[in-house]
């Protein structure tokens, strides 16, 4: 690899898999992907880590063939948290602020964070993010953006927070250096796809990002530019499997072969005599299309089901102009656009490309595949966070209470950011 161009490298865990991608940064919105690969792994279930020594094995694994593909060596990378075991939280810290001027300034804002943190988290739990929603001063109806500099004689910080079990980060951590990987940051892998996944328009707008993997569901609304909601439900595309291997009475193994090659979510796309064999306990069997098709469809409207409840009891339903987008392995199925929106009953569409990373000719197939969308998403992560410098605005930005915007000033959201 030519060391004049800056290089970054992003490692996806995933409950099925592990995805690395080492790429040249010429620009932060041109990020050229040198190398690239996916390992099997088996150390994992339902997203939680039940075997470290098959996790480390598949970081080793992606690593090392992605290494040999970049003609380079891997030291350190951005890393995606699983989020089986997220919980998030609406904060809120209030301080006064007492200084002659009563002007705000970052003292009153970090202890504001501080004051909302000490509300919720416990001793077992790890705070990994704290999204800045905004600011409320003296009580007023109205929030502002950045209270930097403004007056005031208190100050209301409104946050939505995500942690995780400390023992989740101490067996990821452990993983990470069984491989021989230090960590640049770690980003919950949520976080990393919409990166990926979502345009700025649809952020704006109201978007949903629905990412269903192997073990678990993710869900992501954002308003305003801003994350708002966050949610993991305990079912994802291993679940179909197993539904098909219990119902045909076959091994998981060929439950996902049949499942991929035949699975569908839309009974009128199945012509009446399709019909598959496959290969069950006691022998050869055949079932029809038609059937395979109503065993999936069972599993993912528990699913989109569970997605909708969530939405509607966060009141966030009605707030998604740019409807649902959908990314991850287990939404790559026939028929999901059509099957999402008559579930949700709101537009969906499949997660966009991201223009920002791109690969050569022959590996630009592989790279948009939807194994890669967190990975791709935390290369992109990486450089808005590293481009963004900190600037005290001139105007005063802000939001209605009826809308409870999801946003914050960048270079402010930055400087809550290096608290952790």
């Amino acid at each position: 690899m030519n060391e004049a161009v800056p290089s970054v490298v992003a490692i996806d865990i995933g409950t099925h898999k592990v995805s690395v991608l080492i790429g040249k940064v010429h620009a932060p919105d041109n990020i050229q992907v040198v190398g690239m690969a996916t390992a099997r792994n088996r150390g994992m279930n339902k997203g939680k880590i039940v075997s470290l020594d098959k996790v480390v094995t598949a970081i080793k694994n992606a690593v090392q063939e992605a290494e040999d593909m970049a003609e380079c060596r891997v030291h350190s990378a951005w890393i995606s948290i699983p989020s089986a075991e997220l919980k998030s939280f609406y904060a809120s810290g209030r301080t006064p602020i007492e200084n002659n001027d009563h002007a705000i300034t970052t003292n009153e804002v970090v202890r504001a964070l501080e004051l909302a943190k000490a509300s919720h988290l416990t001793s077992d739990h790890y705070l990994v993010s704290a999204v800045p929603l905004g600011f409320e001063l003296d009580d007023e109806p109205e929030w502002v953006l950045n209270p930097i500099r403004m007056s005031a004689r208190s100050m209301t910080g409104h946050y939505h927070l995500m942690m995780l079990p400390i023992s989740t980060m101490q067996n990821l951590d452990r993983a990470l250096k069984g491989a021989n990987i230090g960590v640049e940051r770690m980003v919950i892998s949520s976080l990393a796809t919409a990166e990926a996944s979502l345009l700025k328009d649809e952020k704006e707008y109201g978007v949903c990002l629905v990412d269903i993997g192997a073990g678990t569901t993710n869900i992501a609304v954002h308003l305003d530019g801003r994350l708002a909601m966050t949610h993991t439900l305990q079912r994802g595309g291993e679940h179909v499997t197993r539904d098909i291997a219990a119902v045909l009475q076959t091994t998981t193994e060929e439950a996902e072969r049949i499942k991929l090659l035949y699975g569908c979510v839309d009974l009128k796309v199945v012509k009446p005599e399709s019909m598959i064999q496959y290969q069950g306990i006691d022998g050869p069997q055949t079932i029809s299309r038609i059937e395979l098709t109503e065993i999936i469809i069972a599993r993912y409207e528990e699913i989109f089901n569970q997605v909708r409840d969530e939405l509607v009891n966060h009141g966030a339903i009605h707030g998604l102009y740019h409807g649902v987008v959908l990314t991850g392995d287990a939404c790559q199925i026939e028929g999901m656009v059509t099957f999402a929106r008559r579930i949700l009953g709101v537009s969906a569409h499949l997660g966009n490309p991201p223009v920002q990373v791109y690969a050569d000719d022959q590996q630009q197939a592989a790279l948009r595949r939807s194994q890669y969308a967190t990975a791709a998403g935390l290369l992109i992560f990486s450089q808005s966070e590293t481009q963004d410098t900190i600037v005290e605005p001139e105007d005063t930005e802000k939001l209605s209470v009826f809308s409870r915007v999801k946003r914050a000033w960048t270079g402010f959201n930055d400087t809550l950011k290096s608290i952790f």
